[in-house]
């Protein structure tokens, strides 16, 4: 471990759930975990077992707030609605083909951020504009120490490319139940570990 790092926060995506496996847009939708999803978050569990952490942050969503529990057991978990995953409005349920069929230039590689999800749903933008913000006051809030922030694929990309100050899309997204970990000394971000397997 790097010595000269203030703060470390470490970002966790939640377990699988059914609509990951069949390549379905969730958003808002709040779908539990699958079977696989709660193994892969008690996988997590032994994974994380060298991590003294000082607070444990979570989506509201209960895929997300399950796989923190199952992570970090018997721990208060703080809920921060910052942390849900992007709004995709009438395209929550559907397949990756059917959201294509309506809207084509989802298969484009480099979407604007300004690209809204469905008509009544959010943009990258403004996710990022929401999550950046949600982490960088837990980290202020447990200067010096480590925390743990449960949330989602798209909202976690979006803090970490917010956070690091890159374009979107140069780091892959993380797996389920796959971790990233940031450092934080003075107002300088890095990144110490990446789509982590547990």
């Amino acid at each position: 471990m790097l010595r000269d790092v203030g703060t470390r926060v470490l970002l966790l995506r939640h377990g699988q759930t059914d609509w990951n496996h069949s390549r379905r847009f969730q958003g808002r939708a709040d779908v539990p975990l699958n079977e696989a999803g709660v193994e892969q978050a008690k996988a997590a569990r032994t994974r994380l077992e060298g991590f003294v952490f000082d607070a444990v942050y979570s989506s509201p969503l209960s895929r997300a707030l399950h796989t923190a529990r199952l992570v970090r057991p018997g721990e208060p978990v703080l809920i921060d609605p910052r942390l849900a995953e992007i709004d995709v409005g009438t395209w929550a349920g559907l397949t990756w083909d059917e959201v294509a069929a309506q809207a084509p230039e989802m298969l484009e590689r480099d979407r604007p951020d300004d690209f809204r999800h469905s008509a009544t749903g959010e943009t990258v933008a403004e996710v990022t504009a929401r999550v950046v913000p949600a982490v960088e006051e837990i980290a202020q809030r447990h200067e010096g120490g480590t925390v743990l922030v449960a949330s989602h694929g798209l909202a976690l990309t979006c803090a970490l490319h917010g956070l690091l100050g890159l374009p979107n899309g140069t780091l892959g997204t993380l797996g389920n139940a796959h971790f990233a970990e940031l450092g934080l000394t003075g107002e300088r971000w890095r990144l110490l570990a990446h789509n982590v397997d547990s």
